[in-house]
């Protein structure tokens, strides 16, 4: 994916390639929704969620970040890739698992170990944003209908997990 694609102007230059084009990436799908809401469906969301094993209609957060971090040239999970407590595991497995949000980063939310949304960290300062696959385009809500932009909240995370090439 050329890095032109998304401008992402605010991006800052330390940030690695990698992860820059994760977050251009994720940026792409922005506004992405269910058709018709409430399905877990449209044609996009079906290539993703059968892209990582899943059957179409299933909450579709973890395998949207899969398709962004794989489009970006990212490892993904190798075996379900659309469970977020299987991001959760395969991290702390392979020495992934971070305790600090950076760009490009996955950001599992839950807690006590159970990992029940993810999104791809955008931004950390001013504020720490994420892009997230099926959430809402307010609250936190976190089997809703698009892709959007979020704030997150530090008390919400369990953990980030950091992205590595092949």
């Amino acid at each position: 994916m050329p890095d032109s694609i998304v401008s992402a102007a605010w991006l800052d230059a330390s940030v690695d390639k990698l992860a820059q084009r994760i977050v251009r990436r994720a940026l792409l799908d922005v506004g992405i929704v269910e058709m018709p809401p409430g399905s877990n469906r449209s044609p996009r969301i079906d290539t993703y969620v059968t892209a990582v094993g899943s059957p179409p209609g299933s909450r579709w957060c973890a395998a949207a970040v899969a398709a962004w971090w794989r489009d970006a040239g990212a490892v993904v999970p190798p075996h379900n890739a659309g469970s977020c407590d299987a991001w959760h595991a395969w991290a702390v497995e392979n020495a992934r698992w971070r305790t600090a949000p950076e760009p490009g980063y996955a950001v599992l939310f839950g807690a006590t170990s159970k990992a029940v949304h993810i999104g791809v960290i955008v931004r950390v300062a001013p504020l720490v944003l994420s892009i997230e696959g099926n959430t809402s385009l307010g609250a936190l809500d976190v089997n809703a209908v698009a892709v959007a932009l979020k704030q997150v909240s530090a008390e919400r995370v369990l953990g980030y997990v950091a992205p590595s090439s092949p």
